[in-house]
């Protein structure tokens, strides 16, 4: 089994667990911003959920690191490596994130949370970085595409309004303290199905082909 095709299952898989993992995470209050907070940490599923979704977030970003260094033509591999880096934050803040539950009482007594601070701060670099660069990866990837282009641009769509949705989340929420910016977090699964969709097709293309070329954007679900 080639790389390409291995990176390919990966994205899938990983996609799949980021798609599992969201709808499973906490509600929170929308009283105020430090509510919001503290009745999502209260809930029984926080720790699953979130390790559900790191465990996806790792995928992705090992996927993408592979595909940084094979995939074709050359000009998506800016796309690709930037992404990656977008994944691999993403996947450590999901350390502090899942610790900040040990910190529950210093944030109902309104004290200070280091292990929170720290995730906000992670959170704030890795949430633009990986949902704008998975938006902008997308529109790469319809716009290098010389096969059934159009299917590649309707299949762009989740990718680039969740992106963008994602990648504003932390710092609109951070800057404004606004909770009602929390809406913009679920933007997560449109890039998770984008994964999905794209794993499958590499991971397909790999299985059918007889010699190891270099994956093209311009792959298509056959």
């Amino acid at each position: 089994m080639r790389n390409i095709n291995r990176a390919g299952i990966g994205l899938a898989v990983g996609g799949l667990l980021v798609c599992i993992g969201g709808p499973m995470h906490p509600k929170g209050s929308m009283d105020s911003l430090d509510a919001h907070m503290i009745t999502m940490l209260e809930s029984p599923v926080w720790v699953v959920s979130h390790v559900i979704a790191m465990v996806g977030t790792v995928l992705i970003a090992v996927s993408l690191i592979v595909l940084s260094r094979s995939l074709e033509p050359r000009t998506l591999r800016p796309f690709v490596a930037v992404t990656a880096v977008g994944a691999s934050l993403a996947a450590v803040e999901y350390l502090p994130h899942i610790l900040a539950v040990t910190e529950l009482d210093q944030l109902r007594a309104g004290e200070h949370a280091p292990i929170t601070q720290t995730h906000e701060l992670i959170a704030a670099l890795s949430g633009p970085v990986f949902g704008f660069g998975t938006a902008l990866l997308a529109v790469a990837f319809a716009v290098t595409a010389t096969r059934r282009r159009p299917l590649w641009w309707v299949i762009a769509i989740p990718a680039v309004l969740g992106g963008a949705a994602a990648g504003s989340a932390v710092p609109f929420v951070l800057v404004t303290r606004d909770v009602d910016m929390t809406v913009l977090f679920p933007g997560v699964a449109g890039m998770a199905i984008w994964f999905v969709v794209v794993g499958i097709v590499l991971a397909r293309r790999s299985d059918k082909a007889t010699t190891p070329p270099p994956v093209q954007a311009d792959l298509a679900v056959a």
